[in-house]
């Protein structure tokens, strides 16, 4: 069997499940382009874990040993341009420069998108510029096309929309109906009757509910994630199992959370370090209303509404595929426009390597 030749980085997964979907999703892409079995999987740098200062870098004693590897090329996926960038990532990425061994950011964005961080990544990738790169939302892929020009850049979208095409989940039990409520930094909404013709009721089931969002809570959670956690525990709510008879379902993303007390609190908990359990979840999800990210691209890419309850900036990768009114009510993705987007993705690729 021939070894292969493509290092994904990957990893992170117990404190960041959504990390699993695009790691996934994205070596099954890639094997589109190089062929099956040529891209493996090697781990994410240190300083990307939970309760360490990230802008500190790796620890002196972290063997890089991805700078040894036997590769043709090193792919990097998910928001990796941030501030701490270069605290990351120099020391393998010259010694990987020397060797002749390409970098290639594939389904990439910024993390923050501020100006301290587009300075930090402008800075770093003038001095190590990538073979090509693959963006997942169309303002990611603006800011690089400015600074890059000689690089070949696609408005692409994000690895995790190709889960479905590499991992397939049970099937469920008749009876089995329910809906997803993951919530990390922000609280979840309480979700109550909603008066008939009500413009800001969602269907759920086929019944209009309005959802409330603590304001208390939620304007900790916008402080600081620090304070979000510190909220939470003086939310005494007991949050309900179930919906009208139709069963909530709660995963939990972070197997290693920053406060343990969130884990198995409420009922309807899932909590695991591997993805496919939550691939099972999501993909028989009868509507996802979630803090997460890629709690809604998993839900979205089985093809089931989802509702994303967050500021972040890096919801942009929503926008790419049409769905910018996900915080605004719940979205469906388009089948036909989802299998486009990929197909062009795998060709640009192909044509670019």
């Amino acid at each position: 069997m021939t070894a292969p030749r493509i290092a994904l980085v990957a990893g992170q997964w117990g404190q960041n499940i959504g990390n699993a979907f695009f790691n996934l999703g994205g070596r099954h892409a890639l094997e589109q382009v190089f062929g099956p079995g040529s891209v493996g999987f090697f781990q994410d740098q240190p300083n990307y874990r939970t309760l360490h200062n990230k802008h500190r870098g790796n620890p002196g004693t972290h063997a890089e040993l991805i700078a040894d590897l036997d590769i043709d090329a090193l792919v990097l996926q998910g928001p990796v341009l941030n501030a701490w960038f270069r605290k990351s990532w120099e020391q393998a990425f010259a010694i990987l420069r020397d060797r002749g061994v390409r970098i290639i950011l594939h389904s990439a964005a910024f993390f923050k998108f501020r100006p301290d961080e587009f300075a930090a990544v402008r800075d770093f990738v003038s001095e190590f510029p990538p073979a090509l790169i693959s963006t997942r939302d169309s303002r990611s892929c603006a800011v690089l096309r400015d600074w890059l020009p000689g690089v070949p850049i696609y408005d692409g979208i994000d690895a995790g929309f190709f889960l479905p095409d590499c991992l397939q989940p049970f099937e469920l039990g008749q009876n089995s109906d329910y809906i997803v409520c993951n919530f990390d930094r922000y609280p979840e909404p309480d979700i109550l009757p909603a008066v008939p013709g009500d413009p800001a009721a969602v269907t759920i089931a086929g019944r209009g509910y309005l959802l409330r969002v603590p304001q208390r809570l939620n304007r900790m959670a916008k402080a600081s994630k620090i304070q979000a956690y510190l909220g939470d525990l003086t939310d005494r709510r007991r949050l309900p199992a179930s919906l009208d008879g139709l069963r909530i379902l709660r995963p939990e993303h972070r197997f290693f959370p920053h406060m343990t007390h969130k884990i198995y609190r409420h009922p309807g908990a899932i909590v695991s370090d591997e993805p496919w359990s939550y691939a099972t979840v999501y993909a028989h999800s009868g509507m996802t209303l979630s803090d997460r990210v890629h709690a809604c691209v998993a839900t979205l890419a089985y093809g089931n509404p989802a509702m994303l309850f967050t500021p972040s900036p890096r919801a942009a990768l929503f926008e790419r595929l049409g769905l910018a009114q996900i915080r605004d009510r719940p979205v469906r993705l388009c089948p036909d426009r989802l299998s486009a987007a990929k197909a062009a993705q795998i060709d640009w690729m192909r044509a670019h390597v």
